[in-house]
């Protein structure tokens, strides 16, 4: 079954077809070499070898255990992997994808769940995001409590050391700011 890159809410993929090829007990027996071959499994035939695609699946999947549960209509935009052929049943929709960080998870849901670039665009994101609503509170005329949102107090009295590491690579990112300004000024 070919996976989309890129998908989203509105896509879906062909229902598979449930269990896979049923063999026997004496057929399966006769390509068990577990005994024989170290890491046994690895170089069978891809139609034999256990768990591909499944595990041979019994008469009743899953799908047939449980009721059909109807399915949440989104009213926001939903990523969705690209590793899954629907969307799950529920979902939530309190923080839809907006703004820079919203772009930045539209595009980091373009890659399989596998890469390293989706997670590190992912987290981008959510720092994006941070920034964003700092700037959004300050827009409304709230001025944030840094201090005390992001527990810096607490990271004083505990973890002393790590606070002072911030402390000192805020100083320099900051001195680096100052010099950079006063250098476009001459």
């Amino acid at each position: 079954m070919e996976q989309l890159l890129g998908s989203s809410s509105q896509d879906v993929l062909e229902t598979p077809v449930r269990g896979g090829p049923r063999i026997s007990s004496a057929d399966r027996q006769s390509i068990d070499l577990s005994r024989t071959i170290p890491g046994w499994g690895s170089d069978l035939d891809r139609q034999a070898r256990p768990g591909v695609p499944r595990d041979k699946a019994p008469e009743i999947g899953s799908e047939l255990l449980y009721p059909p549960i109807e399915q949440q209509p989104p009213r926001v935009k939903i990523h969705k992997s690209t590793e899954h052929a629907r969307m799950t049943p529920v979902f939530g929709t309190a923080c839809p994808p907006q703004g820079l960080s919203g772009m930045l998870r539209d595009a980091a849901y373009h890659f399989s769940e596998g890469r390293l670039a989706r997670w590190l665009t992912l987290m981008l994101a959510d720092r994006v995001n941070v920034v964003e609503g700092i700037v959004g509170d300050l827009a409304h005329g709230h001025v944030p409590n840094l201090v005390k949102e992001t527990g810096l107090r607490s990271e004083l009295r505990y973890n002393r050391a790590n606070f002072m590491k911030k402390v000192a690579v805020a100083g320099v990112a900051v001195g680096l700011v100052i010099l950079y300004a006063r250098s476009r000024r001459s």
